[in-house]
């Protein structure tokens, strides 16, 4: 496994963007540090790659690389790398982009843009069941970014709607397991977007309301370990029970700004 991550050098709380975000809250930079570390530390001891991007002054979310824009499975033989860059909705964010798209080009990344009207926040956003892509909308995606995607995506597209802003990202309240299961926060998610992910996923574990506001679901799955943001309850001992080893770190000062383990990691090999 290979990912991109960006050191917390400039993170702070500038602007609001999100319910999370609140520009009093200032974030301890030390703390910070020491967590991003932690959680690259973590990454390394379990054989992920961890790749980075250096960070840009005036771009405090940038270390929330996730975001940035979402890969495309290369071929089986290594060749035709694409990333689809995201296209963010809120213009405090949107000069990250041209930050990724310069280290994806020079990782040799074919870079794909999306139209004006089509938002779209990457990894952020859309998570691969198996070899489908679960891919949400309603507060920073839209469903002309969904049109784009399936563009290059095609009917493995299963677009979800959003509908509690505490949960703004698909990765806030939806966590893959593997290709049959996955663990949800329900009422995240509008009636037809929960019947839909009923129906797709035949081990569906349903996260209570205190371990989705711990951000529970904002993990990385790494084989049968899985990284999460420390305070989560009865998640961790139901994935336990299925034999994951849940690896619990303290992420806190990201919290701070609507951030867990998966937002500041963006996979770019499985």
């Amino acid at each position: 496994m290979k990912v991109l991550m960006c050191p917390p050098t400039y993170f702070s709380i500038d602007y609001e963007i999100n319910p999370w975000m609140d520009k009093s809250n200032i974030v301890d930079k030390e703390a910070a540090q020491k967590q991003w570390e932690g959680l690259v530390d973590t990454y390394k001891n379990l054989g992920v790659e961890v790749k980075t991007i250096n960070p840009v002054e005036n771009l405090p979310d940038m270390v929330f690389t996730a975001n940035a824009g979402l890969v495309i499975p290369a071929s089986p033989a290594g060749r035709d790398k694409k990333v689809i860059l995201a296209s963010f909705l809120y213009p405090e964010r949107r000069p990250e982009s041209s930050y990724f798209e310069n280290w994806f080009a020079k990782e040799g990344y074919k870079v794909i843009k999306m139209d004006q009207d089509a938002y779209f926040e990457g990894r952020g956003e859309a998570l691969w069941l198996g070899n489908r892509l679960v891919v949400g909308y309603g507060f920073r995606a839209n469903l002309a970014g969904h049109r784009e995607l399936r563009k290059y995506l095609g009917e493995s597209l299963v677009s979800v709607k959003i509908v509690d802003p505490r949960f703004y990202h698909l990765d806030t309240c939806f966590l893959p397991l593997d290709h049959n299961a996955a663990a949800y926060y329900p009422s995240a998610f509008d009636p037809k977007s929960r019947e839909k992910l009923i129906g797709l996923i035949p081990d569906l574990l349903e996260v209570s309301k205190e371990d989705a506001l711990a951000f529970a679901c904002n993990s990385v799955v790494v084989g049968r370990k899985i990284v999460m943001p420390a305070g989560a309850r009865e998640l961790p001992k139901k994935l336990q029970s299925l034999g994951y080893e849940v690896i619990s770190l303290d992420i806190s000062e990201f919290k701070k700004s609507g951030g867990g383990v998966r937002c500041l990691t963006l996979d770019l090999e499985s």
